[in-house]
């Protein structure tokens, strides 16, 4: 039953999404070529301590709580660092938006316990089990509206989508392929499973050429804060996401 409304809305959701399209397609037609963000100032951080590490703990080379700079994350343990860094795109993403709004510099600590007390994240269920699942959009949104800001959850996201909400000046929050940002080797049809904040694109003889964003499990000062070309960007992206913006 819960699965035929699922389904039942997801329909819904396309349909009505189309007709969305459709309006923003008519609106960037009228685009002059240029490059359109939503500031030319974004605080950059990663979801790992060190950045220049980030290579070696993806690759496995050395383990995330060998980190040396894992208490500025706030963690009393190194593996409690080691085991949310993993996990912090989400957190990541929206400390970007907050620190560069307020200039802040929020513990990830405190933004990642806030988030699960809103139900972004459900790591064990009351017996300890394992259940990793996480971060979901609308308590993400929530975590962001106790800075001021609002926001909007994309069931359905297209290219047009994202290009619309950056000219509204909404930094866009999408999931993607992880690897496939990064320009790894990548041998998975599966897309998701990470999240990038986008804040700009290149506009070109009418299409979008690519996207400005900030990618929190860059390997390099390239994949971090990076422009990835269209055809890249819809290799990895999984088609949903949220955006959020200042009240």
């Amino acid at each position: 039953m819960l699965k035929a409304l699922r389904k039942t809305r997801n329909k819904i959701n396309k349909f009505f999404n189309s007709f969305i399209n459709l309006k923003d397609n008519f609106y960037l037609k009228k685009l002059q070529n240029g490059d359109y963000k939503v500031t030319d100032s974004l605080k950059y951080y990663s979801q790992f301590a060190s950045p220049e590490l980030v290579k070696d703990i993806l690759e496995k080379r050395i383990s995330a709580k060998d980190d040396p700079r894992w208490q500025e994350f706030g963690f009393s343990k190194p593996e409690e660092y080691e085991f949310w860094s993993w996990r912090a795109c989400g957190i990541i993403c929206i400390k970007m938006i907050i620190d560069t709004a307020w200039d802040k510099n929020e513990k990830i600590k405190d933004l990642i316990e806030e988030g699960i007390k809103l139900g972004g994240y459900v790591s064990h269920d009351k017996n300890g089990n394992l259940i990793d699942k996480g971060w979901y959009y609308k308590p993400l949104i929530n975590l962001a509206k106790k800075y001021n800001f609002t926001g909007k959850v994309f069931p359905h996201l297209s290219i047009q989508n994202i290009c619309r909400e950056i000219l509204k000046k909404h930094f866009v929050v999408v999931s993607v392929d992880p690897g496939l940002i990064r320009y790894d080797e990548v041998k998975s049809d599966f897309k998701g499973g990470h999240v990038v904040l986008v804040y700009g694109f290149k506009w070109e003889n009418k299409k979008c050429m690519g996207f400005y964003l900030h990618n929190p499990s860059g390997k390099s000062e390239e994949t971090r804060k990076a422009f990835i070309p269209t055809d890249v960007f819809k290799k990895a992206f999984a088609g949903r996401g949220f955006s959020i913006w200042k009240k």
